[in-house]
């Protein structure tokens, strides 16, 4: 049997893998029969199609039975080789709505072509789109009637897509071109005539929008005599690009107007072709008018800043990001002697005193990390070689866009306030030791005066010295901070210390950052005195489990008041007093009287409450203020 389809299937003779396939074929149950008994006409397709190396396939017969070559092989995909045979409609089912029309055109004697036809193909499993170029060909038999159609096709999905991103890439190139921040154009040959141009382009010429096609010089006529024509004809004969900066061009932007002063960066680039022979110039560049206007406005105002800073009566500082100083003012260089060869840069330094110089210089390296503002005091040597004491403020600046600039600073002949501080805080020393002194006096005359009392009447002499030891802790916060005020919850922390000292004592202090006159810290350090020692006596300070919570906040108004709570919890029961005691008395008229305060005393079972409440006034009338969380 295989002799005699071998004698009869000569045609079959070679082809490939679809060759071998089709000699190896069970043609039995196939409506094509077997091959040795195909007409001559199919025999003669089969065999031209196996031996070309296009893909082709051929659909012959009643149910148009698929043959293809090994060119076809990657277009079938899985479909391959179980293809092989089948009714063409079988094999793409999948795309025969699309192809029926021109499959019944070619049966019906009319040969068809198409390109880059679309089609959604599922050879592998799955939709994808591709694209094919490809003819479909009636084929007769001996008889002349059509007994099929041949195919030559080529799959150009690849070149379709490709085609597509690259007319996707120009259409976003002269997108980005027409969108460009700077402006574009491109003008071709010697009269350098508009071939495109862009959007900001246009902006900067103004009203004129029919420029493309038309040379230079009769589009702009106006730029006449302004020498750019000339430059673009020296880079179009040179082949040499020209850029330049803060170009100045007058421009007739509304029609009918004046010509308009206007500052371009610009670049003229000579485009050249194959033969490296200039065809035009691509111009492009910015309007920088606004940026030489700021320039120069910026200038003045420098100007004008020097101005100022040379005559200001206190020396004056600038700083760039690096925190290298870029300006001293001439009052600087009177006063040290400097020049600014010497004090630019880090140089000023070299002017502090060398006990201040490392130190003063950490704080300003530091401040200039941080950004913030910085104040501090050094010693600053005179020209006569003399030490000043000085202050040293300054600010960052920031530019619009909130770019750190640098700082802006002054410095200012401190001496005499330095002395008299100095003084001032002798003197407030020596009266502070006197008060002590005299606290010490009083407690040793009121022990002495005291002794002969009964024992019975002891703890009243223990609670005047307490006051007189809570008195004095009171002063030595003040002194700390020359009498100036101090801060409340240090005031607290040195009235309630004794107690802190004992395990079983606790407390809980928490408000913001307040500072006070010293009026208002004595008194209220008298009553938180008080208060400590009552519940060390009979309060939650009494039992190792009672607690004491201290809270502040400060009321907004148009005379801001300070609210102070003692609260004591967890100690023994309370109940209602059956008189007022001294401390009592103590509290509401050091309050009442020294600050114009009041307070509210409740005797909750749970623990008493303490509520005080003081404006916040300083000894002028200005008001006291809180510095934060």
């Amino acid at each position: 049997m295989h002799d005699s389809l071998a004698s009869g299937s000569n045609f079959l003779s070679g082809g490939g893998e679809m060759g071998a396939l089709m000699r190896a074929h069970d043609w039995s149950s196939s409506p094509l029969g077997r091959p040795e008994y195909w007409p001559q006409s199919l025999r003669s397709v089969v065999s031209l199609m196996l031996t070309s190396k296009f893909p082709m396939f051929i659909a012959w017969g009643p149910e148009l039975a698929f043959l293809y070559n090994d060119g076809y092989v990657p277009i079938l995909g899985a479909k391959h080789p179980h293809a092989l045979g089948l009714p063409f409609r079988e094999v793409w089912s999948d795309i025969w709505p699309d192809i029926e029309p021109l499959v019944i055109k070619a049966l019906a004697g009319e040969a068809t072509y198409h390109e880059d036809l679309h089609l959604v193909m599922e050879r592998h499993g799955y939709p994808e789109d591709t694209w094919y170029t490809f003819s479909y060909s009636p084929v007769r038999d001996e008889t002349g009637e059509i007994a099929g159609m041949f195919c030559a096709c080529t799959e150009t999905t690849q070149e379709v897509k490709l085609r597509a991103a690259l007319r996707a890439e120009q259409d976003r190139l002269r997108d980005l071109f027409k969108q460009a921040p700077g402006f574009m154009t491109m003008m071709g040959g010697r009269d350098h005539v508009f071939e495109l141009v862009n959007d900001a382009y246009l902006q900067l010429v103004g009203h004129r929008r029919d420029i493309v096609g038309k040379p230079v010089r009769e589009a702009l006529p106006e730029v006449a005599g302004q020498g750019f024509f000339e430059l673009l004809d020296k880079v179009y004969t040179t082949g040499k690009p020209f850029v330049g900066r803060n170009l100045r061009v007058g421009l007739q932007r509304e029609p009918g107007s004046e010509v308009e002063e206007r500052f371009v960066d610009l670049v003229y680039q000579p485009v050249t072709d194959q033969a490296g022979s200039v065809t035009g110039i691509f111009a492009e560049g910015y309007d920088v008018t606004e940026r030489v206007q700021a320039e120069a406005s910026l200038r003045e105002s420098e100007a004008r800043f020097r101005n100022l800073a040379d005559n200001a009566p206190v020396m004056v500082w600038v700083t760039e990001p690096d925190g290298t100083c870029s300006y001293l003012s001439r009052s600087w260089y009177e006063f040290t002697g400097q020049t600014s060869e010497t004090g630019l840069g880090f140089g000023w330094l070299d002017a502090v005193h060398p006990d201040d110089r490392i130190w003063s210089g950490e704080v300003f390296r530091d401040a200039n990390g941080r950004r913030e503002p910085f104040r501090l005091e050094y010693r600053l040597c005179r020209a006569d070689g003399t030490y000043r004491w000085a202050i040293d403020a300054a600010a960052p600046r920031f530019g619009e866009d909130g770019t750190f600039l640098g700082y802006v600073g002054s410095v200012l002949d401190i001496t005499d306030r330095k002395q008299v501080e100095e003084h001032r805080e002798l003197l407030i020393n020596e009266l502070n030791h006197r008060v002590k002194n005299t606290l010490t006096i009083v407690q040793s005359m009121a022990s002495q005066s005291l002794r002969q009392m009964s024992e019975e009447n002891r703890p009243k002499v223990q609670a005047f010295e307490d006051r007189l030891f809570a008195l004095a802790r009171a002063h030595d916060v003040l002194t700390r901070e020359n009498w100036e005020g101090a801060e409340l919850r240090e005031i607290i922390n040195e009235v309630v210390e004794p107690y802190l000292r004992q395990k079983t004592k606790h407390f809980e202090i928490e408000g913001p950052h307040l500072r006070l006159i010293p009026r208002t810290a004595l008194a209220i350090a008298m009553a938180i005195h008080e208060l400590a020692t009552n519940a060390a006596k009979y309060g939650a300070l009494s039992v190792p489990s009672g607690c004491v919570f201290i809270t502040w906040t400060v009321t907004s108004g148009s005379v801001p008041h300070l609210e102070l709570r003692w609260q004591e919890r967890d100690g023994p029961p309370v109940a209602l007093p059956t008189r007022r005691g001294f401390g009592t008395r103590l509290i509401e008229r050091s309050l009442a009287t020294d600050v114009g305060g009041e307070v509210r005393l409740i005797y909750d079972p749970a623990g008493v409450v303490c509520v005080m409440n003081a404006p916040l006034i300083d000894e002028s009338g200005m008001l006291e203020h809180s510095t934060g969380p």
